[in-house]
């Protein structure tokens, strides 16, 4: 199965693990936008490990319009860059013997290299992953999803995750978590002090 088609499936099997009709999955998946805030969701099946982090884009630069200078879209580059940083987003126990497959990230701007940021306005709707979204309007709030997909040699060992993205990005101040492995599901509230969790 396609790597893309198969983490929706995951993630509804998560869902539906938790009991939540399927209105009430997508508020789970990427609650209510609130600054300082964001969502992830963890699920490890089998090898597979997917977690991912739904956040308004002001948590991660400052800001949720179009880059209007030289700063903000430097800012964009930067957390680009910290957000496939995925050694530094996550620390998982060495004993797991994770490897990072892949990582996709969706923003109403392009969080890429100095090249893409360079463009003074981003197009009408920029491609991502096979799909497309246009950029807010409006009033809208701009959000961004990273997801990450690690493989795992020993998940059984994997009982613990530790969150680097207090770190990364300072503006962010609660973590709301919600994780399914074989052992069961849970939830967890993060902050800066408290930013680990087990699984």
């Amino acid at each position: 199965m396609h790597a893309n088609l198969r983490l929706p499936l995951i993630l509804l099997a998560f869902f539906i693990a938790l009991g939540l009709s399927s209105g009430v999955c997508a508020q789970a998946a990427h609650g209510a936008h609130e600054h300082g805030v964001a969502e992830l969701a963890v699920v490890l099946e089998g090898p597979e490990l997917v977690v991912e982090l739904s956040s308004p884009l002001d948590n991660l630069v400052g800001f949720e319009h179009a880059p209007a200078n030289d700063v903000q879209r430097a800012a964009l580059v930067e957390a680009g860059r910290r957000l496939r940083d995925a050694g530094a987003m996550f620390v998982l126990p060495a004993a797991a013997g994770c490897r990072l497959g892949d990582t996709d990230i969706e923003s109403p701007w392009p969080l890429g290299t100095a090249a893409t940021a360079s463009r003074p306005t981003p197009a009408p709707a920029s491609a991502h992953a096979g799909h497309t979204h246009a950029p807010p309007v409006g009033g809208d709030h701009g959000d961004v999803v990273a997801t990450w997909r690690f493989t795992c040699a020993q998940p059984q060992a994997l009982e613990r995750l530790e969150v680097g993205a207090f770190r990364q990005f300072p503006r962010l101040r609660k973590l709301r978590v919600e994780h399914v492995t074989a052992r069961g599901q849970g939830a967890a509230v993060l902050t800066p002090r408290a930013f680990a969790f087990a699984l």
